[in-house]
């Protein structure tokens, strides 16, 4: 059995569009039981006059793939707390999930999905 022990990872998700969404995903790994835990932290529909913003709890699995170029998945869920700036204040609730492919320095390609809003993302390492 692996003695590794459970670290830290920030990981950006941008959709790199007006109009899309961004993320920024905060893991602890377990690399014994292949775990991930965290808060995501985010807006949707960005570039519109009032984007509303979001949080979430995170929970789920990420697992070594053998392949080259992708060597790790993942996905996380959780429930958003999705939040509207001024003028249009108000809060309510979502359900949150994210998937993502990385390469061994967490660079490749991932989505997220807020209530009825996805948006595919290049991840990249958040330092």
């Amino acid at each position: 059995m692996s003695q590794a022990s459970l670290y830290l990872v920030k990981l950006q998700f941008n959709s790199g569009f007006v109009g899309g969404g961004s993320m920024e995903l905060q893991l602890a790994v377990d690399p014994v039981s292949d775990t991930l835990n965290g808060r995501a932290n985010g807006s949707i529909q960005e570039g519109t006059q009032h984007a509303p913003t979001f949080t979430s709890s995170a929970s789920g699995h990420m697992h070594a793939t053998g392949l080259n170029g992708v060597t790790k998945v993942g996905a996380v869920t959780g429930q958003a707390v999705v939040s509207f700036p001024p003028p249009a204040i108000g809060s309510y609730l979502a359900p949150f999930t994210a998937s993502f492919a990385v390469d061994n320095d967490w660079s490749g390609k991932g989505s997220f999905s807020v209530g009825d809003n996805t948006y595919q993302c290049v991840v990249s390492l958040n330092d």
